[in-house]
């Protein structure tokens, strides 16, 4: 009885990371690899593959010492010491915050440039931020629950669409590849991991069993890669590499092109509003996360203990001032396209990778010198 519920728990875990790799990989892979790879930028996604197999290996040999119930912040701070780790926990505290604040922008953006044009970013991200604080207010187990409930119509809908959408797919798009573009191809490895590689870290700073942690991390991996990559053919094959750079939101465009029974059109807004929950599950993970961080940080209990939603007291005030300063910096940012678009191809995607790719293991390597892991 206990492995059934320890794998039931684990499969939650893999939904809220599915489903929380969704917003960035529809905003970022299409239009970078596109840019990056040209017309072979359908098989860059598998170059990320073997990346992000070994980054999941890496992960579960960090966290292979942890005891049950503690995450990933407890574990830097052991492997660096108590002042060091603190330090270091609580920059991917900030990070995630800022990372919080950069998602519901990005989802307002999409909003306004699909359904709302020349809306007011303020609405969305109000609401947005509104739902992930009071999501964020109860437990993680809470938050994997909602995760198992959303990820089923979500990903029916993706799969519908892109089934849909492959009748226009023009293999001349895609091919001939000479073997100069295959390798060509390589340049959009980091992009498509990018996108990926945050669920993943992300999801271990939750305080959960060590069953939970990256049980069944090669399926998912298997799993983001392929969708990724069957985004990649559509989008590729029905406009083309050079206008597939040029477009902001090459999905929801896919979208919007898609006609049922030659009557049915203009399916985007449903889509798009279907696309708020992996905004929703991002931020209110963001936020429990970062709140939890602090907490320890502080030398509180971190995580939910039972307490009443509106409680502050050991530290739970914290979550109210993360979800305060995400929402603020959402708004304050990126007052124009451009200037996202900055934030959403530089900024946001080096920082990422510069934690995920040089300090956690920089961090595991000096826990083993120091035989703390």
């Amino acid at each position: 009885m206990m492995k059934k519920e320890l794998t039931f728990r684990a499969g939650r875990l893999k939904s809220a990371v599915w489903l929380m790799f969704l917003s960035p990989a529809l905003r970022l892979i299409p239009a970078r690899t596109a840019r990056l790879c040209g017309k072979s930028m359908w098989i860059s996604v598998i170059w990320s593959v073997p990346i992000l197999l070994l980054y999941v290996l890496f992960l579960r040999r960090l966290t292979t010492s942890a005891d049950d119930g503690e995450g990933l912040a407890s574990l830097i701070i052991r492997c660096l010491g108590e002042k060091g780790g603190r330090i270091i926990a609580a920059v991917f505290g900030v990070w995630f915050v800022v990372y919080c604040g950069f998602t519901l922008r990005a989802g307002a953006g999409r909003m306004i440039t699909t359904v709302y044009p020349g809306a007011s970013p303020a609405v969305f991200i109000a609401v947005t931020a509104g739902l992930a604080f009071i999501a964020s207010l109860g437990s993680e187990q809470r938050l994997m629950r909602c995760a198992g409930l959303i990820v089923p119509p979500v990903a029916a809908v993706l799969i519908f669409v892109l089934i849909c959408a492959c009748p226009s797919v023009d293999i001349d798009c895609l091919l001939p590849l000479s073997a100069y573009d295959v390798l060509y191809s390589s340049r959009g490895a980091l992009a498509a991991a990018d996108a990926a590689v945050l669920p993943l870290y992300l999801s271990l700073f939750l305080a959960g069993g060590k069953g939970e942690r990256t049980e069944g991390g090669f399926v998912l991996v298997i799993a983001m890669t392929a969708l990724a990559f069957w985004i990649n053919i559509c989008i590729a094959g029905s406009f083309g590499a050079e206008l597939t750079a040029r477009l902001t939101q090459p999905f929801f465009v896919l979208v919007r092109n898609i006609v049922l029974f030659h009557t049915v059109e203009r399916l985007e807004a449903v889509v798009v509003s279907l696309w708020v929950f992996s905004d929703f599950m991002l931020t209110s993970v963001c936020l429990f996360a970062s709140s939890s961080i602090f907490r320890l940080c502080m030398g509180k209990r971190c995580g939910y203990e039972g307490e009443r939603a509106f409680d502050v007291n050991n530290g739970r005030w914290v979550i109210w001032l993360c979800a305060l300063f995400a929402a603020v910096f959402a708004l304050v940012f990126a007052p124009t396209q451009d200037s996202l678009i900055l934030w959403s191809e530089k900024l946001i995607p080096y920082t990422n990778l510069l934690l995920a790719f040089a300090v956690l293991p920089l961090v595991y390597l000096i826990g083993r010198f120091r035989k703390a892991v």
